[in-house]
C-alpha cells in the first residue's frame, strides 16, 4: 500500500515546495522596491514588461481569446500591482504587504454583503479579527506622511479581492495564458502613462529585469503549477509565508524596522487568516480514514 500511494505523496510534497518557492520569491518584492530611486508606475511597466517576456515562449499557438472577464482581469491586476508599488514607496514594506493580504478579507465581506452570500462562521470570524488588525495600523499611521501609503496598500487589497472574484469567470483560461496577457495589458496601458519617465541607469534595468522574470514571472508559473496537485486552500495558506518574510528581508538588507503597530496588526491579519486556512485542514486530518476492502 506504501508503494501504491508513494508516487502521489511525492506530487503533493513536490506542489507544496513549487508553491513555497512561489512565495519565496514573491517575497523579495520590497527589498527590490526599496532599492529602486524610480517612480512607481515605472516600475511596474518595466516589471510587468520583463514578466510577459518570460511567459511568451509558453504559450501555446491556438486558444488565445479576448473576452470581458479577461479584460476586467487585466484591468484588476493594474490597478492592484500599481498601488501595491506605490504603497512601498509611501509607507514600510511592513504594511504595505499586511494590508495587501487583506485581499481575501474584502472577498469574503464583498460575497456577503453584495452576492447576497452567506458568511460563514470561520470567514467571519477571519474577518472581524482582521479588521481590527488593520485599525490598529490604520490608527498608528493616522496624521502620518505614511498615511498614504496605508490607504494605497488597503486601496491595493480591494483591488487585488475584485481581481480574485473574477478569477470565478477565467477559471477555464490557461493559467499561463492569463499571467501573461495580464502582464502584458498592464504594460501597455502604463507605457502611456510612463512614456517621459523610462530613462533607467544599467543598475536599475538589472534590477527590473530580475523583478520581471524571477520575482513575478517565474513564480506565477511555479504557484500555477502547484496548484495542479494542492488544493487552493492549502496553497492559500501556504503563501502566507510572503508577509512574513517581506519585512524580514527589507528589515535585514536594509534596515527598515516595522512599528510595533504594524507587528501587532500584521500578527492579528495573519492569524486571522492563518485560522480560516488551518482549521479545515486540521479538521480534514483528523477525520479516520477508511481503507478499501
Amino acid at each position: 500500500m506504501h508503494e501504491l500511494f508513494a508516487p502521489a505523496d511525492l506530487q503533493v510534497s513536490r506542489g507544496r515546495w513549487l508553491i513555497l518557492s512561489a512565495a519565496f520569491l514573491w517575497s523579495l518584492a520590497g527589498v527590490f522596491i526599496k532599492f529602486l530611486d524610480v517612480p512607481p508606475l515605472t516600475i511596474v511597466f518595466y516589471r510587468s514588461l520583463f514578466a510577459g517576456l518570460v511567459f511568451t515562449p509558453f504559450l501555446r499557438r491556438n486558444g488565445r481569446p479576448i473576452s470581458a472577464p479577461i479584460l476586467v482581469s487585466a484591468l484588476t491586476y493594474t490597478a492592484a500591482i500599481s498601488s501595491f508599488v506605490a504603497a512601498n514607496k509611501l509607507t514600510t514594506a511592513a504594511n504595505a504587504i499586511v494590508l495587501q493580504y487583506t485581499a481575501p478579507l474584502f472577498v469574503f465581506l464583498f460575497s456577503g454583503l453584495v452576492l447576497k452570500e452567506k458568511i460563514a462562521k470561520l470567514n467571519g470570524f477571519a474577518l472581524a479579527v482582521s479588521m481590527i488588525g488593520v485599525g490598529i495600523i490604520s490608527l498608528d499611521s493616522a496624521g502620518q506622511p505614511e498615511m498614504a501609503g496605508v490607504l494605497l496598500a488597503l486601496l491595493s487589497g480591494l483591488l487585488f479581492a475584485s481581481y480574485m472574484i473574477n478569477l470565478r469567470r477565467t477559471s477555464e483560461i490557461n493559467p499561463v495564458y492569463l499571467t501573461w496577457i495580464n502582464n502584458t495589458v498592464c504594460a501597455l496601458l502604463l507605457l502611456l502613462v510612463v512614456k517621459s519617465q523610462l530613462w533607467l541607469t544599467s543598475t536599475q534595468l538589472w534590477i527590473l529585469v530580475l523583478m520581471g522574470a524571477v520575482q513575478l514571472g517565474m513564480p506565477y508559473f511555479l504557484f500555477s503549477k502547484g496548484l495542479l496537485t494542492v488544493s487552493l486552500q492549502e496553497a492559500s495558506l501556504i503563501a502566507l509565508v510572503e508577509p512574513v518574510l517581506n519585512p524580514l528581508w527589507v528589515a535585514l538588507v536594509v534596515g527598515e524596522i516595522p512599528s510595533r503597530a504594524t507587528i501587532t496588526g500584521g500578527g492579528m491579519i495573519l492569524l486571522g487568516l492563518g485560522v480560516r486556512y488551518v482549521w479545515p485542514l486540521l479538521k480534514r486530518s483528523a477525520q479516520p480514514v477508511r481503507l478499501a476492502p
